[in-house]
């Protein structure tokens, strides 16, 4: 596919990494750019910066404002890792406690982390009102309370917090919920995603392809069996689509790919194109096929 008629970034002219290097310098750190648009940054500790989010907040806001954003970014990454918080008092570290999902690749084999669903895991961080930082297995062990009752103690913290923005959406005549906070946590709302919207016995289709957003489709018995699968294709096209989409423009990327949720398990549904015709997986078909004949 031609690149010639892509819309051209404006974060990618150089700027932002400008910029990055002068707050880094600033705060004693020397910059390398590593692979995977990351940006290594060396002095008092080391640490990895995302130039793929930054760029991704940066859309957001106007360009005078990238100075202060990228400042703001820095500092605080720099800060949280700099000044460890005390988390031995567990009294007093609990309430800090949170669960957010991540992508499967931000594992680095130290951290409170659990597997959540194909492609992302569950990880306990603290969190405080200048950053928010992962737990490590290590400083989990030293807490009278770990394993699952960690993570449900920072699930609890999570829906403590309050609910996300539902609304009901058309996306190109297929009827979604769309879940949404200004939140790092929004996706952990999917372990409860059954009382944000009527979930039947089908499930749902779902995509969570940033750290802000839900959009799910609830899938619904009613029709002819060949009905129920041109209404499951159709929305699973559509959501598929809207997955990449948001995958891309971010901040916070999680995931790019179609799931099903049905009685809290998330399901990866691996689909693929038959000319402009979305093939859903055989197995996922026959599944309700066999629930069709089952009600």
């Amino acid at each position: 596919m031609s690149g010639r008629h892509a819309r051209p970034d404006p974060t990618d002219d150089g700027t932002l990494d400008s910029l990055l290097v002068l707050v880094a310098e600033s705060l004693g750190y020397s910059c390398r750019a590593l692979p995977g648009d990351v940006m290594l940054l060396e002095g008092a500790t080391r640490l990895h910066v995302s130039m793929r989010n930054l760029r991704q907040l940066a859309r957001l806001v106007p360009r005078d404002d990238w100075p202060a954003l990228v400042s703001d970014h820095v500092t605080t990454i720099v800060t949280a890792i700099e000044e460890p918080l005390d988390l031995s008092d567990f009294e007093l570290a609990q309430h800090l406690l949170r669960t957010r999902i991540y992508p499967a690749e931000a594992d680095n084999g130290v951290l409170a982390a659990r597997p959540f669903a194909a492609g992302l895991i569950e990880v306990v961080v603290v969190d405080t009102p200048t950053t928010v930082r992962t737990v490590t297995v290590e400083e989990m062990h030293g807490w009278p309370v770990s394993g699952d009752a960690l993570f449900m103690l920072g699930r609890s913290n999570v829906r403590a917090d309050g609910s996300l923005e539902h609304t009901e959406q058309d996306l190109a005549g297929v009827r979604v919920s769309v879940l949404h906070g200004w939140t790092f946590y929004a996706v952990t709302h999917l372990a409860w995603l059954e009382e944000y919207l009527p979930i039947g016995p089908y499930g749902a289709l779902v995509i969570a392809p940033n750290r802000s957003l839900i959009v799910a489709h609830a899938l619904r018995p009613e029709g002819d069996p060949r009905a129920r699968h041109r209404a499951a294709v159709a929305a699973a096209g559509e959501l598929q689509a809207h997955a990449h989409r948001a995958y891309e423009d971010g901040p916070g990327s999680l995931s790019p790919h179609l799931y099903w949720w049905r009685g809290g398990e998330l399901t990866m549904l691996e689909t693929r194109y038959d000319g402009d015709t979305l093939v859903l997986p055989g197995e996922f078909v026959s599944m309700l096929t066999t629930l069709a004949a089952e009600h």
